[in-house]
């Protein structure tokens, strides 16, 4: 076997050097799409003491608790997230929330939907609104719009907890306007004030003089709609957010 056989030649060394260089550079200048070029990695979290290894891509996307997390110079003992053993802690967080949250990110399209009862949005409600989610907050309300409706009570309760005001004037006339009157526990659970309003509230549209008034006011306005006026006027909600305007 000769010597040109085995070593290539100068010429062919630099053509094959310039043929390298020019698919690199055809490689390394190409755009990259805005939206669809990921750099996606995955991280480590702890929830209630199990741990949970997810995509950052759909956390940061809807969060920008998460984007700033992400973003945190590490600290001296590391980077937080990259192993079992220096996992991101999420305080104040449930198993049960975090895995409707990544459910409803991982596997919202698919048949049967991952969330279907009232528990399941309630939940991711809960940790919507606590990192900031908005596109999934308002999600999580309008189905929780269609799905066995919640009794007034609890829409009071979850509106106080998740800042929901829209929800507490249609709960607050529900009460008023049912036949009947509070229980024991849904006191407790409304609170004194609220149950003192309520019982307020329920003796004004049952008023002699109220119902006139309705009689002098039902050309222009349903028995509800004027209703809800009278219990916004009793919780001072006439024209505020509360009442859901």
């Amino acid at each position: 076997m000769t010597q040109s056989s085995v070593v290539a030649s100068p010429v062919e060394s630099a053509r094959s050097i310039t043929s390298f260089l020019t698919k690199l550079r055809s490689v390394s200048t190409q755009p990259r799409h805005s939206e669809f070029y990921l750099q996606d990695e995955l991280s480590v979290f702890l929830v209630e003491g199990v741990l949970f290894r997810v995509h950052r891509f759909f956390l940061q996307r809807e969060s920008d608790v998460f984007r700033t997390m992400f973003v945190c110079p590490p600290t001296e003992d590391g980077p937080e997230g990259r192993t079992d053993d220096r996992p991101i802690v999420l305080p104040e967080v449930t198993v049960a929330e975090f895995e409707s949250l990544l459910k409803f990110l991982y596997d919202r399209n698919t048949t049967p939907p991952p969330l279907s009862t009232a528990d399941d949005w309630v939940r991711l409600l809960s940790i919507s609104t606590r990192y900031g989610m908005e596109r999934i907050r308002a999600r999580a309300l309008r189905e929780l719009e269609y799905v066995p409706p919640l009794d007034p009570i609890r829409r009071i309760v979850l509106a106080r907890k998740y800042d929901v005001r829209e929800w507490l004037l249609p709960s607050y006339l529900a009460l008023c306007l049912r036949r009947q009157p509070l229980n024991v526990l849904e006191a407790v659970e409304i609170g004194l004030e609220t149950m003192v309003l309520i019982a307020m509230a329920r003796e004004s549209v049952r008023d002699p003089g109220t119902q006139n008034d309705f009689e002098n006011a039902r050309n222009r306005m349903s028995y509800e709609e004027f209703m809800a006026e009278v219990v916004a006027e009793v919780f001072e909600m006439r024209g505020s957010e509360d009442a859901g305007a």
